[in-house]
């Protein structure tokens, strides 16, 4: 009898967070952190290499076992911006109590109909997130709960978004 191992890749989570499904309340950090650079296509040493840093030593600051290198803040940041990944962000905010909700830049340029629409499918995401949650008939499972909050978070971000679009077309008043 021949042995063989079978190697699962880690999928993505949901929209731009790609593990929003497997980061949850109390999660280490650093494991958080560690998920979003093994998460990057390339993995630890092309994070590395973004952050201009030695693929040894940031797989040791990586490591939650690992009592002798430790992760920055700064380096946290720096991380999230690489990878465009706010896991970490997120994994903080949960454990204080908050949720992160993304900025809305300005609108001024904004196509408000793009706008209205962008809004409308982020709505039926999130119908379908709740669906999915509530319609099976069974207790809802804590992805399921991760992805009707990301799905919420979007939904509020598009509703900033056309918000502010809309607001850009008031027109000023003089004096």
């Amino acid at each position: 009898m021949k042995a063989f191992s079978v190697s699962i890749g880690v999928s993505g989570g949901y929209g731009d967070v790609a593990l929003g499904a497997d980061i949850g309340p109390g999660m280490d950090l650093v494991a958080t952190a560690q998920q979003v650079a093994q998460a990057h296509p390339g993995g630890v040493p092309a994070v590395a290499e973004l952050l201009k840093v030695s693929a040894n030593t940031l797989q040791h600051k990586l490591n939650p076992s690992n009592t002798t290198h430790h992760l920055t803040l700064q380096e946290a940041l720096a991380l999230q911006l690489a990878t465009g990944n706010v896991a970490v962000l997120q994994a903080m905010a949960k454990q204080l109590g908050y949720t992160v909700q993304r900025a809305t830049p300005d609108q001024s340029g904004g196509d408000p109909v793009e706008a209205f629409m962008h809004f409308q499918a982020q709505v039926g995401d999130f119908t379908r997130a709740a669906a999915d949650a509530l319609l099976d008939g069974d207790p809802v499972t804590p992805n399921e709960q991760r992805r009707v909050e990301f799905r919420g978070q979007e939904l509020l971000a598009a509703v900033t978004h056309l918000v502010s679009t809309t607001a850009a077309l008031v027109p000023k008043r003089e004096g």
